[in-house]
């Protein structure tokens, strides 16, 4: 019976943190014994579409859900895209520097950075993603900038920061993922890791118990939730051990190769 698999990129494709990010030499190998036995495996992440770089793009995939489910393609094709509309999206950057919220806007084609100096941990995503996706990489004047173009966001509370006013603004129109370390992951309603499996359940004629999808932090629980089958790396969030239904390994301990050959995939 085919499958419908689906992978977290950070913490289960490649290892997660600071420095350079290692790929387990199973994976390639897993992926395209997976397809061969005719199952659909697609990347599921909280990286928008321009977040996804070359080593990433080289795994070979049938397809990406972007964005916690903003951005959906299958074979190069493009079968959903959601971008917060310019009017809404210049009122949400006007009030992240209210409240003196550190900021980094996701896209389909762009990840916009602050030129303002950052005092928290994106710091480090903006020092690596001018490294890793150059042409994509954007600095912007946050009091001069407008009508850009961005599918979802990620904050950091620093230093005199307002979330709770920011929060209680938008909680109607956002939905917010704490990703912990004063960290938050923020995606249009509606959208998130599950509906992108959704979508794809319906494209593809595909029923839920035929699903499968394996993650490790606190944006992939709504993944799991959803799946007929979950699976939990074994570097994971405390929170996904509580819902998998099989725990693995870590990325270099070959995680998604014994999660696939636990299930009889390949």
């Amino acid at each position: 019976m085919k499958k419908l698999i689906f992978f977290d990129i950070d913490g289960t494709l490649i290892t997660d943190g600071p420095g350079e990010h290692l790929i387990p030499e199973s994976l390639p190998k897993t992926l395209h014994a997976l397809q061969e036995n005719g199952h659909l495996c697609f990347i599921n992440t909280g990286r928008a579409l321009a977040e996804i770089d070359s080593v990433i793009r080289s795994l070979p995939f049938n397809g990406y859900v972007c964005g916690c489910g903003t951005h959906i393609a299958y074979s190069g094709k493009t079968l959903y895209s959601y971008t917060i509309p310019f009017s809404t999206g210049n009122e949400i950057l006007r009030s992240l520097n209210e409240c003196h919220l550190e900021w980094l806007l996701e896209g389909t084609n762009h990840v916009y950075y602050s030129s303002v100096p950052y005092q928290t941990r994106i710091q480090e995503f903006k020092l690596e993603h001018e490294q890793t996706i150059p042409d994509a990489f954007r600095l912007i004047d946050p009091h001069q900038a407008k009508d850009l173009e961005f599918d979802k966001f990620c904050i950091c509370l620093g230093k005199d920061h307002q979330f709770d006013k920011f929060y209680n603004q938008y909680k109607g129109l956002l939905s917010f993922i704490d990703r912990k370390q004063c960290f938050y992951e923020i995606v249009p309603k509606g959208h998130s890791k599950a509906s992108g499996i959704a979508f794809l359940e319906n494209y593809f004629g595909i029923p839920n118990d035929d699903t499968i999808s394996i993650g490790d932090s606190t944006n992939d629980l709504s993944m799991l939730e959803y799946t007929g089958y979950s699976i939990a790396m074994g570097n994971s969030s405390s929170e996904l051990f509580e819902i998998a239904d099989y725990v693995t390994g870590s990325v270099m301990e070959d995680g998604v190769y014994h999660a696939m050959k636990h299930l009889k995939l390949i």
